[in-house]
């Protein structure tokens, strides 16, 4: 049985208090010795190169069309499958005279007779889809243009997809995942998507920076016996967070990646959150189920029936657990261990504010100004 139950609440950070350490790679070895951080994108920033708006987009454009590969014919989807290696590969297979709004994954419940099309909802979701294709260069992009007569129809075929969009994830070879049609919610699944198998965020995110896959029971006793390191108070907070290691919250993200339930490609957003905004009291893995016997046996000890499911340790000893795609309810277990053990998280700092006789004298010089130029002053 699979958890597929999804919730729209969104993970309010503001009571962890620590967003400004969501910047800082976490060290997740640090008993062993800290990896060396990983170089971090630039930051969003106005490039002043660009003439106009119409300049910076066009850039854009090619920066996606550079990204995506063309596929016309079954032999070059083969090829560019083989190119990829272990690299995430995402299929958009579109087509300009048909636009489904179904957006059940795999489509298994979407009739022909209830089938509902909105043009303008594709070009949306195409137009999202080229932002990931900017964003994510650890993804492989590949496009399926199905047009009237053409040997596209025959790759869409081969590839099992009757509905237009439907998007495809493939790892080694393998198709893991997909999602039909440009409804409501979309765009979060795609995205979801690209986050939860390809490990790619926006500004050159890296999911690995902040939580350790593990694929077998060698790499869950380093995951346990690791230790972050404390963090040095960041600009705008009162502290730093400094946790023994026997007080550190180590979580487990149990999941599977062929035909993931909707909840785990949902929660996992939050579970990057939540491990972005608690380095140095918590440390986050993840492990899929279906990826080898190992993995299969660590979820049978752990008595994981249902997926996503997360097993909460420390001092090395399991504390709880929760199996749902409830990303409040995620957050709130994090928030009570913390509670429990006394833990205080960074708190943002108050700005000093000036005296009312600073005040006046700041206004006072705004009309004094106004006057001298010759112009009337609200102040």
């Amino acid at each position: 049985r699979r958890d597929t139950k999804t919730h729209a609440s969104p993970v309010t950070m503001s009571a962890l208090s620590a967003s400004a350490f969501t910047a800082t790679p976490v060290a997740r070895r640090a008993l062993r010795g800290a990896k060396p951080p990983r170089a971090r994108a630039a930051a969003f920033r106005v490039n002043a190169s660009y003439d106009s708006v119409e300049a910076r987009r066009a850039a854009e454009t090619e920066r996606v069309m550079d990204r995506t590969q063309e596929i016309h014919n079954i032999e070059e989807f083969e090829a560019a499958l083989s190119l990829a290696g272990e690299r995430l590969v995402m299929v958009a297979v579109e087509s300009e005279e048909e636009c489904v709004m179904s957006d059940d994954a795999w489509a298994k419940n979407a009739g022909t007779s209830n089938l509902q099309f909105d043009d303008n909802a594709c070009r949306t979701l195409s137009s999202s889809l080229a932002r990931i294709a900017r964003e994510a260069t650890d993804v492989n992009f590949l496009r399926v243009e199905v047009l009237e007569g053409g040997r596209a129809r025959d790759v869409a075929k081969a590839l099992g997809v009757t509905k237009y969009p439907t998007y495809q994830y493939y790892k080694n070879g393998e198709l893991l995942w997909q999602h039909v049609g440009a409804g409501a919610g979309a765009q979060e699944a795609l995205s979801e998507g690209v986050l939860y198998y390809g490990g790619a965020g926006a500004q050159g995110l890296r999911t690995s920076d902040y939580v350790t896959e593990v694929k077998s029971k060698s790499e869950l006793r380093d995951f346990i016996d690791s230790c972050s390191m404390a963090q040095p108070a960041a600009a705008g907070f009162d502290t730093g967070i400094d946790v023994p290691c026997d007080k550190q919250l180590a979580i487990v993200d149990i999941g599977v990646d062929k035909d993931a339930p909707a909840g785990c490609l949902h929660i996992f957003p939050a579970v990057l959150s939540l491990a972005r905004n608690t380095v140095g009291f918590t440390r986050w893995a993840r492990i899929a189920v279906d990826s080898n016997e190992e993995t299969k046996a660590i979820a049978k000890e752990w008595g994981v029936d249902s997926v996503p499911a997360f097993v909460f340790m420390a001092d090395g000893k399991v504390v709880d657990k929760y199996a749902g795609a409830d990303r409040v309810e995620l957050m709130n277990r994090v928030l009570r261990f913390q509670s429990a053990n006394g833990i205080r998280l960074p708190q943002r700092t108050t700005p000093k504010r000036m005296s009312t006789a600073e005040a006046k004298e700041i206004a006072r010089a705004a009309r004094d100004r106004a006057k001298e130029q010759g112009r009337r002053s609200g102040w």
